[in-house]
């Protein structure tokens, strides 16, 4: 390094002005570059800035939004098909004599329908809705988009003077369902996610199904089925393309279109019938859609422009039907049938058990429900026995059944007293179970859900229990048979009394009748024997597991129907209902099934969901062999030498039983032909003696025998061929030998056909059957058997009697009728 010497200095570069000035202007552009880059950095924050913004609003403005329709789609998702037909009325059906269906009762709500299947509804009224109200409805997802589109300009910029309809078929059933018919833009949303959900879960036809049997047509018409009905007194199936037409102009405001919507003028007091001139415009308009979309032919829509429509209000269409009115069925304002009761009192138990609520809580469900229920019941026959037990005097003379009471305690009885009459009770079943009527007391039925005699009061059955047990389980065991010689003779109790007796007090005979003789004239001591021979236990088995009956076992109180009493003669503890014991008859009819009994085939929910079925649960009770054997023998008892002669008719096979309580307190008849089972009951509510005696077997005839005797059917029993056919040997009461003396014929099942082969051909004997006394009488009872050992105290139950000789024409009816039933 080179030391600097005191002289020197350190020279600074010159610079010319030149450079200088170069210098100068090379600053320059750094400076606005600098600028420019700042407001440039500047710019690029403000753009990125607002970007963010717009994002943090977006997606808020995306997430209420978001959370706004979520609201909407979970309103849209609570609406469903099976929710609108629970808003269906509760109708109740019969049939007719050709089998038709027939609408007997309908709930009285605010709104009334009939709801059909879109099988039932012809295709020219689908078409005639379709193209009217929604013409793209098999095409777009539940919302016409150019219509909503439309409607939506119309609401703001008003092209068009009246509200512009946009709603398809799908958005016109929400809004009638919801109710929800508010203008406003977010109704129109919530309808919209309504449609396009309901779309998604259920397909076109259910969607136009529902419909149809939904939408108004004026009033509290509601349903296309109801308002075939209403405007033109038929089917839906049964329209024309005109009515369709007429139909499919009445939704678009139904109050006003509908034909018959009027007004009366002010000044003249006429009524307008302003409803058929606009009906008529729309209903142009409707064919012409139709043929515009070729659902119809040009000829077919001249033929529609040109056809009279007769409406059911005309006088023409008046003069045409005379037998149509409001009894075809009850809309809710008249009391109900009997029918109609029982089949309502049958749903309310099964909604009871089935869902474990109360007897108000079944009515009220079965009132508001929608539900249909089909019955089995035979209308005709309903209306007539109905119209019979309008009076008292058509079943018996009523001034020789009344019972006077002394009320105003004054030692006479004058027309200031209290008359009593009886009441009594009809119920036929089929041998399917299914009844066929039913009716519940005396009197014209001025309310509704009352007491029913028939299917609700246990009465003391008498000797009707006979077939049922003894007799019956007699046969089914081939312990006994037809012609089993029984000793005529009641059973020695433990306190040493003879029980039980005979009709008229009678201790017996003392001698042996054949079983068939025992049962023709309804022998207690017969009975008794039969039932102790067998064991009560084994005899209450039979009849309540087999036979169906409602008997009891044990109560809180000891007490109990397996004994001699209950079953041999029917001295029950409770009783049993007319119903349950014509039930129980019903094997001995049809060849040896059981059918529980039951009014209501089929319950269905809405729009024909089925909510149950019954066909009766049937099961074999006994064999055909048994079946048949009981019903020839109850066929001895409706003949002239029966307690119940009164009852045979000239075209009908009738078999069955008759049955009196002690004191005569209860008469009943049960009686078989070969279309139907049915009984009858007659008693006081007081339980008391009935006066006059009147006889059973009459009052059944009285009631149902012109009827059953006019029926012209192809029924039978049915036979059983292997089931022997025979005289009797009137000795042995085995099946005659060549020498026997032979009684009347007799039928033997093939493994209990005992054949008498000890008579020798010149011997005769007297058959005990011939005569109410028979001769000297063996000691054995059951084909050789000893008498057996009573089982339970004496009860003395009266046989039934043999019938009246016959009486006067019924008299005049009492100047009281009798009371309706309470509650």
């Amino acid at each position: 390094m080179q030391e600097r010497t005191s002289g020197q200095r350190r020279r600074r570069p010159s610079t010319s002005p030149a450079a200088s000035s170069q210098k100068k202007k090379k600053k320059k552009p750094h400076k606005a570059w600098r600028i420019i880059k700042r407001l440039f950095s500047i710019l690029v924050s403000t753009i990125l800035s607002l970007f963010l913004i717009c994002i943090i609003t977006g997606t808020i403005v995306a997430t209420a939004a978001a959370i706004y329709v979520l609201d909407f789609m979970d309103e849209a998702s609570t609406i469903t098909l099976e929710e609108m037909e629970l808003s269906y009325n509760t109708n109740v059906y019969a049939t007719d004599k050709d089998g038709n269906l027939l609408n007997i009762y309908q709930v009285n709500n605010e709104t009334q329908r009939i709801p059909v299947t879109l099988d039932e509804i012809p295709r020219h009224t689908l078409d005639a809705f379709v193209y009217t109200e929604d013409e793209r409805f098999y095409t777009h997802d539940g919302v016409d988009y150019k219509n909503t589109i439309g409607a939506f300009l119309n609401l703001i910029l008003e092209f068009w003077d009246s509200e512009r309809g946009g709603s398809t078929i799908t958005q016109q059933l929400i809004k009638n369902v919801t109710g929800d018919d508010d203008p406003s833009p977010s109704r129109k949303i919530r309808e919209i996610f309504r449609a396009m959900t309901l779309e998604k879960n259920y397909d076109k036809d259910e969607i136009i199904e529902t419909y149809l049997n939904y939408i108004g047509f004026g009033g509290s018409c509601n349903g296309i089925e109801l308002a075939s009905i209403k405007y033109f007194g038929k089917n839906v199936g049964d329209l024309t393309i005109a009515e369709s037409a007429v139909l499919a102009a009445i939704p678009q405001s139904p109050e006003s279109i509908n034909p018959f919507a009027g007004y009366t003028d002010d000044e003249t007091g006429e009524w307008v019938a302003s409803g058929r001139v606009r009906n008529r415009e729309r209903m142009e308009y409707v064919l012409w859609q139709m043929y515009e979309h070729g659902a119809i032919t040009y000829d077919e829509y001249q033929d529609a422009l040109s056809e009279e429509i007769l409406f059911t209000d005309t006088e023409e269409y008046k003069k045409l039907h005379p037998e149509e009115n409001a009894d075809e069925y009850n809309d809710g304002t008249q009391p109900i049938s009997w029918a109609v009761e029982a089949a309502i009192r049958e749903v309310q138990s099964y909604l009871m058990e089935t869902y474990q609520i109360d007897k108000e809580e079944a009515l009220s469900r079965i009132n508001s429900g929608g539900y249909q229920i089909y019955t089995t019941v035979d209308w005709e026959m309903q209306q007539y026995v109905e119209e019979r037990y309008l009076d008292l005097n058509n079943l018996v003379r009523a001034k020789d059944v009344a019972k006077y009471e002394d009320t105003n305690g004054d030692g006479t009885i004058d027309d200031l007293d209290t008359v009593i009459y009886p009441q009594s009770a009809f119920i036929a079943l089929n041998y399917d179970g299914s009844v066929r009527c039913v009716v519940g007391a005396v009197g014209e039925k001025t309310q509704s859900i009352i007491w029913n005699y028939a299917t609700m009061e246990p009465r003391q059955p008498g000797s009707t229990i006979k077939p049922i047990t003894g007799y019956g389980y007699g046969i089914y065991t081939n312990e006994f048979h037809w012609g089993s010689q029984i000793l005529d003779s009641g059973l020695k109790m433990p306190d040493g009394s003879i029980w039980p007796e005979n009709y008229g007090g009678s201790k017996g005979s003392g001698n042996n009748v054949a079983l068939s003789y025992g049962l023709m004239k309804s022998l207690n001591t017969i009975s008794a024997r039969l039932v102790d021979a067998l064991t009560p236990e084994q005899v209450f088995s039979f009849a309540t597991d087999k036979m169906g009956l409602e008997l009891l076992e044990m109560d809180a109180g000891g007490r109990t129907d397996i004994a001699l009493s209950p079953l041999s003669v029917g001295a029950l503890t409770y009783g049993v209902t007319l119903q349950n014991m014509v039930n129980a008859y019903i094997p001995y009819g049809n060849g040896g099934t059981y059918y529980s009994a039951h009014i209501v085939s089929r319950l269905e929910q809405g729009n024909h969901e089925l909510v149950y079925e019954n066909n009766g649960d049937p099961y074999e009770a006994v064999d055909p062999e048994t079946a048949y054997v009981m019903n020839r023998l109850m066929k001895n008892v409706v003949s002239s030498n029966g307690t119940a002669g009164a009852a045979q008719l000239s075209n009908k096979d009738v078999v069955g039983k008759t049955g009196t309580t002690q004191n005569w307190d209860d008469l009943w008849f049960i009686g078989l032909t070969e279309d139907f089972v049915s009984g009858v009951w007659i008693g006081y509510t007081e339980r008391d003696r009935i006066v006059a005696n009147p006889s059973s077997a009459k009052l059944w005839y009285n009631v149902i025998g012109e009827y059953a005797n006019s029926l012209e059917t192809d029924a039978e029993y049915p036979t059983c061929e292997s089931v022997i056919c025979a005289p009797i040997c009137k000795k042995t009461g085995m099946i005659a030998g060549e020498g026997c003396e032979k009684g009347e014929k007799g039928y033997w099942k093939p493994d209990n056909a005992p054949r008498c082969s000890g008579c020798e051909p010149e011997e005769t004997t007297e058959d005990p059957s011939a005569t109410t006394e028979p001769g000297e009488a063996p000691s054995s009872t059951a084909s050789g058997g000893t008498t057996p050992k009573p089982t339970d105290p004496p009860v003395v139950e009266p046989t039934d009697p043999p019938e009246p000789p016959p009486t006067d024409p019924p008299a005049d009816p009492p100047a009281d009728p009798p009371a309706d039933p309470a509650a």
